[in-house]
């Protein structure tokens, strides 16, 4: 089976893990669903604070399910090389 993985700061802008550090957790797993655990937990242990609403109210990060879950990625299939070859320059 694939291993998928999620990088903190690709769903959560500027995420930080201190001052002026910025989030380098990654969730790495063998399906979607055990990944999108695993950055649960992590954003309500690391950065429930930033799920505070104006009124103060806590929100929940689950409310960034979609968000969450299309940052989901499968390790190595990254393409390479993706544009086609610029008309201008002379390939041969």
């Amino acid at each position: 089976m694939p291993t998928m993985y999620a990088r903190c700061n690709n769903f959560m802008s500027g995420a930080t893990s201190g001052v002026g550090l910025n989030c380098k957790f990654m969730a790495i797993a063998e399906s979607e669903d055990a990944v999108y655990e695993q950055v649960i937990e992590h954003m309500e242990t690391a950065h429930l604070e930033k799920f505070r609403t104006p009124s103060g109210a806590q929100a929940s990060p689950r409310e960034l399910e979609n968000t969450i879950r299309r940052c989901i990625f499968t390790r190595g299939t990254k393409t390479l090389h993706n544009r086609g070859p610029d008309s201008e320059s002379n390939h041969t």
